[in-house]
C-alpha cells in the first residue's frame, strides 16, 4: 500500500517497525526466575537463601523448549524479549488499520 492511503498510526508504526526487525535482536520467549540448590552441602541455599538463575521458556511445534541464561547474560535477554514485544505491539496497530480498511470495503491497493 502506498503511504497516502495510511492513517498517520499505521505510517508511524510501520516507520517504528521496520529498524526493530531489521537490525536488531529479538526473541519470543516467556522469562522465568528459577529458585534453585545446587547440591553443596555446606552452600547458603540449603539453609533457604536459593540460588536465583533466569530460565526462557518457548514452544516449537508444540513442545516447551527451555534454555538457562548465564548470569552476564541476562540483561541481553530481556531487551530481546522487551523488544519482541514492542514488535508485536506494532504489527497489531498496523493489523488494525487493516481491519478497519476492510471494514469500510475499501479495496486494498
Amino acid at each position: 500500500m502506498h503511504p497516502a492511503g495510511m492513517t498517520r498510526v499505521e505510517r508511524e508504526s510501520r516507520s517504528k517497525l521496520k529498524p526493530l526487525i531489521s537490525w536488531k535482536e529479538f526473541l519470543r520467549a516467556t522469562p522465568t526466575l528459577r529458585h534453585l540448590t545446587c547440591g553443596k552441602p555446606n552452600c547458603k541455599c540449603r539453609r533457604g537463601q536459593k540460588h536465583t538463575a533466569l530460565v526462557l521458556t518457548r514452544i516449537v511445534n508444540g513442545k516447551a523448549e527451555q534454555l538457562h541464561i548465564p548470569k552476564d547474560n541476562e540483561t541481553v535477554a530481556r531487551e530481546w524479549i522487551e523488544r519482541y514485544r514492542e514488535i508485536l505491539a506494532l504489527l497489531e496497530k498496523i493489523s488494525s488499520s487493516s481491519w478497519d480498511r476492510l471494514k469500510r470495503k475499501k479495496k486494498p491497493r
